[in-house]
């Protein structure tokens, strides 16, 4: 699923700005693993730079494929 993962100008754009100006440090990491992504890194090495596990790497994909930028920018909280 993340092998065809395509950006727009736009999206590089918010990508580039955002990844290190964004007020959240989660946001920010999604953002960066996004970045690299798009820079044509393997995922073992976004992992890696990014300081997570590649799950949690296929899972920020994933969102993005969903619901694009605006869905690594949605933070949900469970309270139970």
């Amino acid at each position: 699923m993340t092998a065809d993962i395509e950006f727009t100008p736009e999206t590089l754009d918010i990508l580039k700005k955002e990844r290190q100006t964004h007020p959240i440090p989660l946001v920010r990491r999604r953002l960066e693993a996004l970045w690299l992504k798009s820079r044509g890194l393997p995922n073992n090495k976004i992992a890696l730079l990014v300081g997570i596990y590649e799950r949690t790497l296929r899972d920020y994909f994933q969102l993005y494929q969903q619901s694009g930028v605006e869905g690594l920018k949605n933070l949900y909280f469970c309270f139970g």
